[in-house]
């Protein structure tokens, strides 16, 4: 296996707080999220507990909340901040130039 990087966006797309929907490779959707103009996290694209559109949720700081539960989450690391059993899956994003890219592993 190796790790491939999927362009999905530019630098400057998106403001502080939003979220997007994205597609990284073949079948990966995730959702990605601008916390400063220099800092992006990536997360799937729906929540454990009720498959509710991450993308459309709250971004406070680092904490993710879903809009139709409310369950919380740490773009960082997946897990959720205010229910036990629940966690979403993380993506390792980085910046190229002026591309904001997200890693996969593929076979």
């Amino acid at each position: 296996m190796r790790k491939v990087y999927y362009p999905v966006a530019r630098i400057g797309e998106m403001q502080p707080g939003e979220g997007r929907n994205v597609s990284v490779g073949t079948d990966d959707d995730c959702a990605l999220f601008c916390v400063s103009p220099t800092e992006y996290f990536a997360t799937g694209a729906l929540c454990p507990h009720a498959n509710e559109p991450l993308d459309q949720g709250h971004l406070e700081g680092f904490e993710l909340v879903c809009r139709r539960h409310h369950l919380c989450f740490d773009i960082r690391n997946g897990n959720c901040t205010n229910a036990g059993g629940f966690s979403v899956r993380t993506f390792e994003v980085k910046l190229e130039g002026q591309a904001i890219l997200i890693g996969v592993w593929e076979d």
